[in-house]
């Protein structure tokens, strides 16, 4: 990523919508505005431009169409959630020895 002046330089490229009608951010964007899988994107029209951006609702709990929904914000990727349940086993092992030495 280039920054001129404290500002990130202009970044440009072509996407092609596919049959299913998706499509692909590239990744420099992808990797210079911190787009993850489940970042939410809102889409709107001015004129003949569609402006895409990063959805600004903030996470949490809200009201959608009238039932409470709690929004916890992207899913964190498979290794951390792996990295986590492997640390809880430890500690739980841990936890279970120093008990039977009791």
């Amino acid at each position: 990523m280039v920054f001129i002046y404290g500002k990130m330089a202009f970044m440009n490229a072509i996407a092609e919508i596919d049959k299913a009608g998706r499509v692909v951010v590239p990744k420099k964007f992808r990797d210079a505005l911190h787009l993850v899988p489940g970042t939410r994107l809102s889409l709107r029209q001015e004129g003949e431009s569609l402006v895409i951006q990063s959805e600004s609702k903030p996470r949490g709990l809200y009201m959608d169409r009238g039932t409470l929904v709690y929004d916890a914000g992207p899913v964190p990727p498979s290794d951390v959630v792996e990295w986590i349940a492997e640390d809880r086993e430890a500690r739980l092992k841990h936890l279970i020895a120093a008990e039977s030495k009791r």
